[in-house]
């Protein structure tokens, strides 16, 4: 007669818990990780973000933030101050009052426990609610990459008309008017020379990106590597201000600091003329000559023109946390603007405008490219500093 009483008694609790238990509002689980910490590349190689999920699927919400992106630094340090952590390490898991850090020390062993202690406690996680930051970075974000684009053409165009790289552009086209090259075989020559140029510095952009970005894993590395750069550009900044005193004052390019080496500018010239000097050749050995002449010239004078580049590139470098493909565009976009003075030569030379002409307006000039010049370095700086801070 009991057990008839007790055995319906314990089904309709059984009932009631586990309704209970469905409608029960989950536990927020806070997952802090960064793709550059090997502790956390080993919690995602074990699987455990899945797992973990798969496993409490209807009792927990796992929400999982990567610090190294602007808005969900601020989550990070917000959710410190709201669980008063002076120190702090990733990977943290934070499953109601627990906050477990590091893998697989804390974080395995103590995950169950953390999350039977939040359900039985109906514990919830200090997560800040931060739509008005996350909407006040957005904001900030979109007009820092607004000024990093117009920064971006800027130092291009700048770079592409600077003493250096315009020098060589005067000398290629002085050395095919010489040498009496025919309208189609300058065309020939200058497309292959122009891609060849735009080529090799988004190489040699994509190698020092890679370098640079391989490098964020190391923080101290590439705080040594930000602030070199910013001394770098102070100190490229203060010698194009002493190259535009000293030309405003003598209209003499000798004594100007940043320039090519003579001994590099010999060098160009040699090359220029053991692969362009027979133009009799077939149109297909002039393009390989070509190609090549444009290769070997851009990693000599990247020795000049790496001045503006390099820095340009530590900028670009700040959109990957968050925008790897538009950091991209960035470097393609750069050095879109680095050729566009070069192609202009070329376009204005089939127009029937002669080399000397260029000289006299790169000399008629030449103060106000260095001025740019200083524009830019001090604009780089101004950026550079805003990424650090």
């Amino acid at each position: 007669m009991i057990s008839r009483i007790i055995k319906p008694l314990l089904l309709t609790l059984t009932f009631f818990a586990a309704s209970f238990g469905a409608w029960a509002k989950p536990v927020d689980a806070v997952l802090f990780t960064s793709p550059y910490c090997p502790h956390c590349r080993h919690l995602k190689q074990d699987g455990f973000p899945k797992e973990f999920t798969e496993k409490y699927k209807g009792q927990v919400r796992l929400t999982e933030y990567d610090i190294t992106k602007d808005a969900n630094n601020v989550i990070f340090s917000q959710t410190l101050e709201a669980y008063q952590l002076d120190n702090a390490g990733i990977p943290m898991l934070i499953v109601g009052e627990t906050v477990l850090q590091g893998y697989p020390t804390q974080i395995g062993p103590g995950a169950d426990a953390a999350v039977q202690k939040a359900l039985e406690n109906n514990e919830e996680t200090h997560v800040p609610s931060l739509q008005k930051e996350e909407d006040s970075l957005q904001t900030h974000e979109t007009l820092f990459s607004q000024i990093t684009l117009w920064a971006i053409i800027g130092a291009g165009l700048a770079d592409g008309v600077n003493p250096c790289a315009f020098a060589v552009i005067v000398f290629f086209v002085s050395f095919l008017a010489a040498y009496k090259y025919t309208k189609k075989e300058i065309l020939v020559v200058g497309s292959a020379y122009c891609v060849a140029v735009f080529l090799a510095y988004v190489l040699m952009g994509l190698g020092a990106f890679h370098i640079l970005y391989a490098m964020k894993a190391f923080r101290y590395v590439t705080l040594v590597v930000q602030w070199g750069m910013v001394g770098l550009c102070g100190v490229f900044l203060l010698l194009s201000i002493y190259d535009f005193v000293v030309y405003q004052r003598t209209k003499k390019s000798e004594k100007m600091l940043l320039q090519l080496p003579t001994n590099y500018k010999v060098y160009i010239h040699k090359v220029m003329r053991f692969f362009l000097k027979d133009k009799h050749s077939s149109m297909w050995r002039l393009l390989l000559a070509a190609f090549i002449v444009g290769f070997v010239v851009s990693g000599v004078e990247a020795v000049c023109t790496g001045q503006v580049y390099l820095p340009t590139i530590v900028v670009i470098l700040k959109e990957v946390n968050q925008h790897f493909w538009r950091a991209t565009e960035f470097l393609l976009l750069y050095n879109l603007m680095f050729i566009l003075p070069l192609v202009l030569v070329f376009v204005l030379t089939l127009c029937g405008k002669e080399s000397a002409t260029f000289n006299e307006w790169l000399k008629k000039h030449l103060g106000l490219t260095k001025f740019l010049l200083c524009c830019v370095f001090l604009g780089l700086l101004i950026l550079l500093l805003a990424t650090m801070f």
